[in-house]
């Protein structure tokens, strides 16, 4: 678990901007808007949205804003139109769970706020904008209508809204991981709530601030922001938040080297979790506790936490799993019901129709000659489309057909490839045996790298076969999400040290970005660094050199990766990419493969819309060069290039380099 708390203020604002509910009062309300006739458009206006204001989200409420927006557009009253569209806006959020809905209505309300300088309502409608993208994971978006807010509420001076606000921006930041920005905008929300009685509210901002201050090593401020988030909390007896900054609190103090108060902490999330019932935070809870007692070299009691958290872990996988094929089950059954429903009312339809033209004799003649002539267009119709789907039919016969082909080319390769490690394991495994009999210690330890170096063949030939076949179904998604390209790239080539070492081949990864923050398929991006490096380093001899480089060209990200290895000609170029023409191929430690991760790099980067080039010679290496649009978020440089070497950690940012925010 490493998120921050967040409280949910959506509806701060409205709340603000009404008396409390009453329901007698919009029992009143009703009442006389039924029983007086003689009301105006603007009277029956505010009578509504008195009525609007002081009910909950029931059965009436969508016919009761129907009405407002009805009665407001014959008054002329675009601040109760505004409401209309605000509050149906929000049932669809809010209760209904229907965002896209929501939005449209939102920003309609908007949009009259703003045509008519309703200085107020442009704020609450942003506000709440704001808030719909960031439930979305729209952060940025969030983030611009949040700043509208912010300047309408400062325009009036409404410093509760104002508070509210830079809390929600808070945020936002934090989920973009712009952490000085999150800080600076919950102090200012600090200020604010300080001088009321919200401590709830000031608690989660004091907690939020010590995460914060964690992550960024200021162990002492966090432990007192924490403390004071914890105290509250604890007094209140709200074991559901309490539950996260015990675990915040418990890493800090881990950090600290408190490891008594650290384990103390993790014990009371434990006991907590226990008592709220709730899975993901007992998995949590679980999670901390075993960290905090591997530290402490309690080894025994850090593998039975690991065990239970490991055990809720696929509980949750498995219950979401099912819930998730569950719905898609009930939406099937509602869609069959549906469709019957729809059969029986037009064979019902034509029942009637055929009645009527038994009794109008020259009704039933025209009828039946527009019948003939629209059954012909109809037939005409549905033998096109008839010749379509079997052209279709005839194209996936036909796909279907190379499918297996290249499923059957590649269980034969995965057979033969599985068989050679497989039997070199079983050989090497004897002979480990009499080593270990022998007290050759030495020669075991040896015998163990050849070993470790079978294993990681057999894992990285069976992770692509998962890949590919997962890939083959089309139930692999490309889900973008924001993430730093920089220390993702970094920290998978450096995962090869050992294999480098072990080929005395110099790793690199080279770069002139210190940040590189895009909107992108992370797992993608995974599997094609992860298969170029390995096939860079298995046709590379020793003495050689790897290189792997991130650059940015126009609105596209760029993987380099180049190796002065054993190269490709031309024929092995042209096949480079085709599963049923791959023949084997030996690396330079005499490692067999048939190209099965080039040719799942070459599908994930089509399935996200990017290209290949590869140049190669014969003995003087191969250049592969990725290219993959995506949405750029932040670049940071620095002043020249710089190398890191493969067994280095990525330097700090150079003094005196500029950060540079893309749209």
């Amino acid at each position: 678990m490493r998120q921050f708390i967040i409280l949910t203020i959506g509806l701060l604002i409205i709340c603000c901007t009404t008396n409390a509910r009453s329901r007698s009062l919009a029992d009143s309300c009703l009442h006389i808007l039924k029983t007086n006739s003689s009301l105006s458009s603007l009277e029956k206006c505010d009578l509504l949205l008195t009525t609007i204001h002081n009910i909950n989200y029931e059965d009436s409420f969508i016919s009761l804003t129907n009405l407002l927006i009805k009665e407001a557009e014959k008054s002329g009253s675009y601040y109760h139109l505004f409401y209309g569209y605000y509050e149906q806006g929000q049932y669809n959020i809010i209760h209904a769970a229907n965002n896209q809905e929501g939005l449209e209505l939102l920003l309609k309300s908007l949009e009259i706020a703003k045509t008519n300088q309703l200085t107020p309502e442009e704020g609450f409608a942003s506000f709440t904008i704001g808030g719909a993208f960031y439930q979305i994971k729209d952060y940025y978006t969030s983030i611009k209508y949040l700043q509208i807010a912010l300047k309408q509420f400062k325009a009036i001076s409404a410093d509760q809204y104002i508070a509210s606000t830079q809390f929600q921006m808070a945020n936002n930041y934090i989920a973009v991981n712009n952490l000085d920005s999150a800080l600076i905008l919950y102090s200012k929300a600090k200020e604010y709530y300080e001088t009321t009685d919200n401590l709830p509210v000031l608690a989660y901002i004091q907690g939020n601030i010590g995460v914060i201050q964690k992550r960024q090593n200021k162990l002492d401020s966090a432990r007192v922001n924490l403390s004071f988030a914890v105290k509250f909390l604890e007094e209140k007896k709200d074991i559901q938040a309490l539950i996260p900054y015990y675990i915040h609190a418990s890493e800090n103090e881990m950090l600290a080297g408190r490891m008594d108060i650290a384990l103390n902490y993790a014990q009371k999330a434990v006991e907590s979790a226990k008592k709220e019932e709730s899975p993901i935070r007992k998995r949590d809870a679980y999670a901390q506790l075993m960290r905090v007692y591997a530290a402490m070299g309690e080894y025994h009691l850090a593998y039975d936490y690991q065990n239970k958290y490991l055990h809720l872990r696929d509980s949750i996988i498995n219950i979401e799993t099912i819930t998730q094929m569950a719905n898609m089950r009930a939406d099937f059954e509602v869609a069959q019901k549906q469709n019957e429903l729809d059969r029986m009312e037009a064979s019902r339809r034509l029942m009637h129709i055929i009645l009527w033209l038994t009794i109008i004799s020259f009704v039933v003649v025209v009828f039946l000659l527009a019948v003939v002539y629209r059954n012909g267009k109809r037939r005409k119709a549905m033998n096109k489309e008839l010749l379509q789907k079997q052209q279709a039919l005839k194209a996936s016969k036909k796909e279907l057909e190379q499918v297996n082909a290249s499923k059957d080319r590649l269980f034969s390769i995965i057979s033969h490839d599985l068989r050679s490690p497989v039997a070199t394991m079983s050989g090497l495994s004897d002979i480990l045996k009499q080593y270990l009999d022998n007290n050759q210690i030495d020669e075991a330890r040896e015998l163990n790298k050849s070993i470790y170096d079978t294993l990681e063949s057999i894992e990285f030939m069976l992770n692509n076969l998962l890949h590919w076949s997962v890939n083959q179904q089309n139930i692999l998604n490309t889900n973008k999400e924001i993430f730093d390209l920089i220390p993702f790239a970094s920290k998978l080539t450096k995962a090869y040290n050992q294999t480098a070492i072990i080929k005395q081949i110099d790793l690199r990864f080279e770069t002139e970005l210190q940040t590189f923050v895009i909107e992108s398929d992370i797992n993608s991006w995974g599997i094609v660094i992860r298969n170029l490096v390995n096939n860079a380093l298995k046709f590379t001899k020793p003495g050689g050199q790897v290189v792997v480089g991130i650059s940015i060209q126009e609105n596209s990200a760029v993987l380099d990766v180049t190796d002065n290895g054993v190269g490709m000609d031309a024929e092995q170029l042209g096949s480079l990419f085709k599963l049923t023409e791959q023949k084997p191929s030996w690396g330079t430690r005499n490692e067999k493969g048939q190209g099965l991760g080039l040719i799942l790099t070459n599908e994930f980067v089509s399935r996200n819309n990017g290209y290949i080039n590869v140049t190669s010679e014969p003995d003087k290496g191969t250049h592969f060069k990725i290219i993959i649009p995506v949405a750029i978020h932040h670049v940071q440089t620095v002043s020249e290039s710089y190398t890191i070497p493969a067994e280095h950690s990525v330097p700090q940012t150079k003094a005196g380099t500029q950060s540079t925010l893309l749209p």
